[in-house]
């Protein structure tokens, strides 16, 4: 159940958001073409953008002063989330039925997958989801709206302008996030098939050490489940490669604004702890709201990157799975050919999650992120402490400068 439900909600989200510009059809359960619906969701999703560049700025009055290049921060991010939402408007209209394929797929392998989650060991598989399409998105828009409330001045205070701050944001997050949704049912689809070949492995071991003494073996049952193992895999690998094709550069995109989110919350946290060291005010309330910043997008980005080694992960096991199958003596050239076959596909196919050509979506992607973070934090910190010190001794020469003018 929460696996249906957290789909859902992320497909109802993307709906309000302008992401699926289709007719959703309740009595065959499937999404169908329908003309008007192709133009108001393209300018609802543009819409979203308008609403972003117009009010996605932030106040000239705010409680506390601005630091260094803040102001730049925030409009580069405007920048790519505003050109994010164009992006997934423009790709709407050029790949619209292979969108709708990839939505109807979903809706049909959701419900499958619900039950066998809900019935299966591992129960952290529903709680990854629901974290990633419900509680994620939810706790990133909120943290923001709360932040620009904080900052603002009370007497300028517009509760509508703080909803609609970061309201591009949404559109983002939907996306991404039916681009999550739909490869996890595509690891859980490999994860069965890596399931399935231990079982046939563990079968035609039992049949050929155990049976009757001279039986002939029975290959052609196995070669058939074998068959229909490797038509599976081929027909997940295609629906992998058009994921890829059609969300792989707003997914970039959104990488790129995880990893400046994260940067400059560390970056603002180091100067908000600066701030005090010296003696001056600093909301408190605002350490908090950074802090839980910093922990929601980490957790974002640390699924997402999770979810994509997981088919390269599941990949990799299959074809330890078909090569462990190779090693079966005494099994019939049918069997040997369609293994033979199964290892083929699987050296010119394996699943690795490449983003627009740019880079693999795997741990190493996470480490050099966090390196990366790394580096930039401190260079901006030594930039930091340079330029309130040289304040600092421009305010004190002028202090002393004018109680000379005046003795």
């Amino acid at each position: 159940m929460p696996l249906l439900f957290s789909i859902y909600f992320n497909l109802l989200l993307s709906h309000a958001a302008g992401l699926i510009p289709f007719r959703y059809n309740f009595r065959r359960r499937c999404f169908e073409r329908c003309a008007p619906f192709v133009p108001g969701s393209t300018f609802l999703v543009l819409f979203f953008a308008a609403v972003q560049y117009k009010l996605g700025r932030l106040p000239e009055r705010m409680k506390i002063p601005k630091v260094g290049m803040q102001d730049i921060i925030h409009a580069v991010e405007n920048l790519v989330l505003n050109g994010n939402c164009v992006l997934i408007a423009v790709q709407q209209l050029l790949f619209l039925e292979t969108y709708r394929q990839l939505l109807n797929e979903l809706l049909e392998n959701a419900p499958t997958w619900s039950r066998r989650v809900r019935t299966g060991r591992n129960r952290t598989e529903q709680l990854q989801v629901i974290l990633q399409l419900v509680l994620l998105p939810c706790s990133v828009y909120l943290l923001h709206v709360f932040v620009y409330l904080v900052l603002i001045e009370w007497a300028d205070v517009n509760i509508a302008h703080a909803a609609l701050f970061m309201v591009s944001l949404i559109p983002n997050m939907a996306h991404v996030n039916n681009f999550y949704a739909m490869l996890f049912v595509q690891r859980l689809t490999l994860g069965e098939i890596n399931d399935q070949l231990t079982n046939l492995w563990t079968a035609i071991c039992i049949r050929d050490t155990g049976g009757p003494a001279g039986e002939p073996p029975l290959p052609v049952p196995s070669c058939r489940r074998l068959q229909g193992h490797l038509a599976a895999y081929q027909q997940c690998a295609g629906a992998v490669r058009n994921i890829l094709r059609f969300y792989s550069l707003p997914v970039a995109l959104y990488l790129l604004i995880l990893f400046q989110e994260l940067m400059s919350k560390f970056f603002y946290q180091f100067t908000h702890f600066y701030t005090i060291l010296h003696g001056n005010n600093s909301l408190h309330e605002l350490e908090v709201m950074g802090t839980l910043m910093i922990v929601v997008y980490g957790l974002d980005t640390a699924l997402l990157i999770s979810n994509c080694y997981g088919i390269s992960e599941q990949s990799e096991k299959i074809k330890s799975s078909v090569h462990r199958l190779s090693l079966i003596p005494g099994q019939d050239k049918h069997f040997q050919r369609t293994v033979e076959t199964f290892l083929l596909s699987l050296n010119h196919s394996m699943l690795k999650i490449n983003i627009a050509g740019l880079f693999t979506m795997d741990f190493e992607l996470l480490t050099g992120m966090v390196a990366a973070i790394s580096n930039i934090v401190v260079l901006l910190m030594q930039f930091h402490i340079d330029y309130s010190h040289s304040k600092i001794s421009y305010w004190q020469e002028n202090n002393t400068t004018h109680s000379l003018h005046s003795g």
